[in-house]
């Protein structure tokens, strides 16, 4: 996915609703994924074509939620062209419009959000030939809180200490600046070849474009039509990949190369925060397994270099420019031991390079949905992580149970921190928000485990997450690091009459303060500790054929409490989301 990675408020620009499979893969598959999964890669697939099955099948979904008034709706459609079968496709859409979101006791002025996605996939398969290719085109309207957009320190300071806006307004769907519009293309063509005793050959090709656009608030309301930032990104990738599985054997040897152009339209009247720049990648990753009965082992390799030219001009109006090389390498180490029925022990342990990105290079401008405006460092040099991941599974008829324990030592650990100045722009008043560079060493855990007290019936589930991250000189603690996390959660499923079957279950999150951060550099102290409940509920029933009917009832934040989160950066201007109950029907066919 290629898109515009400055700033925290840049999600990836994707729709859920248009991938089946998401999951997080670590160890020595993340070789595949390049220097971003230096702690793992999020990876989101679709499910298979229906080749060589007749007829149409799909899903209709319907939503509203009432924090926003949201109203959201899917429709999938796939099936295999009349007469020949082994030509098959899939058509996609989605629409979400929701209004002014609600914190537990104040709206969130002008916080409502468009969203339109679109996709077409088109697939032959023949023998041991696959070809499919894809096209989406992804859009989005977001509002932006206008309370932190302030024209004076003073304004700023008295925010900071109230904590939450002082303007409001009546429920409105209206979106006005500043706000956030993106759309992105994307064009996918992918082969596969599959051979018993040769093994698995993939090739695939892509081209991305994303425009983003931002409107901040002007003095001048004549130009409120006028983004106050418009960039264009164009990313070309090519991969191709080769899998073999032999005895207890697999190997798998793959190519990565990507080409990036990323540019500032003109007439915005604004000095763009990051330069025009191009970025060319490649990389090349070996990975082999082996499994025996009780026990495995697993190593993947990746080399990559990445070119990076940079132009463009600063706030003071002066042209500079800019050639990066980064060269990096990364490897894992690892094996898994089947301890009992069910149990397995694993370990990994490698070494990963992050190259700089462009924004922590040369940022120089305000950071629009956070409201900061933010210092780039030029002299940044490549992260450099070892780690080591150990990880103890059980999975039986009755329990789960999924622990993660790691130790990771960085080289120049890349973050951004307030330094308590503040910049004085066209728009409006900002914290300054500098990019570092410090030796770190990290360590955490997660805990994921769930109990069947009644088999298929009723369980008790419970998670947990905690960091610890410090600069390993002086022991100074980082920003912005998630703190500890634990919740519970009990579900029951009930069979009813006519073949209905019911779903109920009850979840409590509790966050708790983080203590471990530098008062001295932050805005504001940190948030006091929350308790979070919800609610789920659902009625599904099997019609005929493979149809099937579900409806679903969720709460959020069932009892409305007010709260911050500490990686939020909102918590600055306001309180996170209040209640929020969601209806949603899925028809199935």
């Amino acid at each position: 996915q290629s898109g515009q990675q400055w700033g925290d408020d840049h999600a990836p620009e994707v729709s859920v609703d248009a991938n089946d499979q998401v999951h997080v893969v670590k160890g020595a598959e993340a070789v595949r994924y390049g220097a971003e999964a230096i702690a793992g890669a999020i990876v989101m697939n679709q499910s298979s074509l229906p080749y060589d099955e007749a007829g149409l099948r799909g899903s209709i979904a319907g939503a509203y939620a009432t924090n926003g008034h949201r109203l959201s709706s899917s429709v999938r459609l796939e099936g295999t062209f009349p007469g020949y079968t082994p030509l098959a496709y899939r058509l996609q859409t989605s629409y979400t419009n929701a209004g002014d979101r609600s914190s537990a006791h104040y709206r969130l002025m002008n916080t409502g959000v468009r969203e339109l996605n679109n996709a077409l996939t088109l697939g032959w398969r023949k023998d041991q030939l696959t070809i499919e290719g894809l096209f989406s085109r992804y859009q989005n309207k977001t509002g932006l809180l206008p309370s932190g957009h302030l024209r004076s320190r003073e304004g700023m300071a008295e925010l900071l200490e109230r904590g939450k806006p002082d303007l409001f307004r009546p429920f409105s769907r209206e979106i006005s600046s500043p706000y956030h519009s993106v759309v992105h293309y994307l064009a996918r063509l992918k082969g596969t070849w599959s051979n018993e005793h040769l093994g698995i050959f993939t090739l695939q090709g892509s081209l991305q474009r994303d425009r983003r656009e931002e409107y901040a608030i002007r003095r001048n309301s004549a130009y409120s039509a006028v983004p106050t930032l418009s960039l264009s990104l164009t990313s070309l990738q090519t991969d191709a990949s080769w899998r073999k599985h032999y005895h207890h054997w697999d190997s798998e040897v793959g190519l990565h190369g990507e080409y990036l152009d990323n540019y500032s339209n003109a007439g915005t009247g604004f000095t763009p925060p990051i330069p025009n720049y191009t970025q060319t990648s490649w990389g090349g990753y070996a990975l082999q397994r082996y499994q025996a009965d009780h026990f495995g082992l697993e190593a993947g390799l990746r080399l990559e270099q990445t070119k990076m030219r940079v132009a463009g001009y600063n706030i003071a109006g002066d042209y500079f420019s800019g050639d990066h090389n980064f060269t990096n390498l990364t490897y894992t180490l690892g094996g898994h031991l089947h301890l009992w029925k069910g149990g397995k022990l694993t370990s990994n342990v490698g070494l990963a390079f992050r190259a700089p990105h462009v924004q922590e290079l040369y940022s120089l401008g305000s950071q629009h949905g956070s409201a900061i405006f933010v210092y780039g460092d030029s002299t940044l040099r490549s992260e450099r992580g070892y780690k080591w991941v150990t990880s103890l599974t059980h999975h039986s008829d009755r329990w789960d149970l999924n622990i993660d324990g790691y130790l990771q030592w960085m080289d120049g650990y890349i973050y951004e921190e307030p330094s308590n100045e503040f910049a004085q722009t066209l728009a409006g008043e900002y914290p300054i928000f500098r990019y570092r560079q410090r030796d770190a060493f990290f360590r955490g855990f997660d805990i994921d485990t769930r109990y069947y007290i009644l088999p298929e019936r009723l369980y008790a589930r419970v998670k947990g997450s905690m960091v610890w991250a410090e600069e390993r000189k002086t022991g100074r603690y980082f920003p912005y690091i998630p703190a500890l996390r634990l919740s519970e959660e009990v579900g029951v499923r009930i069979d009813l009459p006519k073949s209905w079957q019911s779903e109920l279950s009850v979840s409590h999150l509790f966050v708790d303060r983080q203590h471990r951060f530098d008062r001295s550099t932050d805005l504001t102290d940190s948030p006091s500790p929350y308790h979070l409940f919800g609610l789920e509920a659902s009625l599904s029933k099997p019609l005929r054929g493979r149809q099937a009917l579900r409806l679903t009832l969720g709460v959020d934040n069932l009892f409305n409490t007010e709260y911050k989160e500490y990686t939020n950066r909102a918590r600055y201007y306001a309180h996170d989301a209040g209640r929020d109950v969601r209806l949603a029907l899925h028809w199935h066919f």
